[in-house]
């Protein structure tokens, strides 16, 4: 039901409004009006205080912030052959395709997405002009990701080696507008020739590059399939490590393998950093296998058995101090842009997380990751009116963010 107003100020009434200090509920409406929250509380307080809303009841529908999804890349496409549907695109076209992404993202609760390695036209998606011809969330952009020659996705455009190379690099980037520098520290398993199991940058480069680019205002960070590359990215002062996978190569069977060196990541105790495991990253190929409706390969039931080791190994990072932010990857093999929800899923069932440190993965910790903690990331007085509204509690089942029943994005309905 929606009552009319006389100004331009809107009240939602719903079951329940998300506070993230309490980490529960605390009143049933909150008012908003352009791209900023005024208020929150109970209906009849906020309806006396702003006369004159547009008040529309959204019945028992629960409010929380919109989403963050740390990780994703706009420019390629969630089918088996990513690499070869990228190179094989007119520019133009993949252009359309990526603003297209983007805006599934935000219809399936994303309000704030970082792009985390693309060429430089996506930047274009930032640009003022395409406000009003179609509807996109909050983005920030990394442009082509730091690699060395031949290195993980240096189709990207983002090839460099020496000290000086790199500081130039970061500097161009803030030049065109990128917000955040991506790094590889390791290979990676979507470029053909390169290694995941491999270095890339040694941590003194990588310092280089992080502490130019926190000199300019950029959040940094980097791909780190190695534990080795993890400390690399560490003591360069990487703000975000991205997998943190501890990949080493199987002597018996070739495959990747996960090793969590215990001695290795005890030094980084306490460390506080954010970190994004995209266990959802390709989940969609194991699906069969992992829910018996085929029998299982020999190297499926190794890559299911990763998928465990994978879940235990999150754990141990939480546990050492560092902080999960969510992030899914979307856009490489089969990970779709509408399913942040699986990712929160998969951290849920698996992993042992509660729906309330879901919920803050999700929102304030993207947010503060991202460098955005005082625009977006909760819903409170004064902050940006992201919003995602749900028919059921996430608090009770966290697979309720699968279906959004309404996503409000800076004040305005998707």
């Amino acid at each position: 039901m929606v009552e009319t107003g006389k100004n331009n100020q809107r009240l939602l009434r719903a079951g329940g409004v998300y506070n993230t200090a309490k980490k529960n509920y605390e009143g049933d409406s909150l008012v908003f009006e352009g791209d900023r929250i005024l208020a929150v509380g109970n209906f009849d307080d906020l309806r006396k205080r702003y006369p004159g809303s547009c008040i529309e009841d959204l019945e028992n529908c629960y409010l929380l912030p919109g989403l963050v999804n740390t990780h994703v890349h706009l420019e390629l496409e969630a089918v088996p052959n990513t690499l070869e549907f990228y190179l094989g695109e007119d520019g133009y076209a993949n252009f359309l395709r990526a603003a297209k992404h983007a805006e599934l993202m935000l219809r399936s609760g994303v309000t704030t997405l970082r792009d985390a390695g693309s060429s430089w036209r996506l930047l274009s998606l930032n640009d003022p002009g395409l406000k009003g011809t179609i509807k996109l969330p909050r983005m920030q952009l990394s442009g082509p990701p730091l690699t060395i020659t031949g290195g993980h996705c240096y189709f990207f455009g983002g090839e460099v080696d020496t000290e000086d190379e790199l500081v130039r690099a970061v500097r161009e980037r803030h030049k065109r507008g990128c917000g955040a520098l991506k790094i590889m520290a390791s290979g990676g398993q979507l470029t053909p020739g390169t290694l995941p199991e491999r270095e890339s940058y040694s941590s003194r480069l990588i310092a280089a590059a992080v502490q130019e680019a926190h000199h300019l205002g950029m959040t940094s960070l980097a791909h780190c399939l190695t534990t080795a590359s993890m400390v690399n990215a560490l003591k360069g002062g990487v703000k975000c490590i991205e997998h943190a996978a501890c990949f080493v190569r199987n002597k018996k069977n070739k495959l990747l393998e996960r090793v969590y060196e215990e001695k290795i990541m005890e030094e980084f105790r306490g460390d506080g950093r954010w970190f994004m495991n995209g266990i959802s990253n390709n989940y969609h190929v194991l699906d069969k296998a992992r829910e018996n409706r085929c029998a299982a390969t020999e190297k499926e039931l190794f890559l299911l058995e990763q998928e465990e080791r994978e879940c235990g190994i999150f754990g141990k990072y939480v546990e050492l101090g560092f902080r999960p932010v969510i992030g899914t990857d979307a856009g490489t093999g089969l990970t779709y842009f509408d399913e942040t929800w699986l990712e929160c899923a998969i951290l849920a069932e698996r992993c042992g997380m509660n729906p309330v440190e879901i919920i803050e993965a999700a929102t304030i910790n993207g947010a503060e990751c991202l460098g955005m903690a005082d625009e977006t990331g909760k819903i409170e007085a004064g902050f940006c009116a992201d919003i995602v509204v749900l028919g059921e509690d996430p608090l009770k089942n966290i697979r309720a963010l699968k279906n959004p029943v309404k996503v409000i994005c800076r004040g305005e309905n998707v």
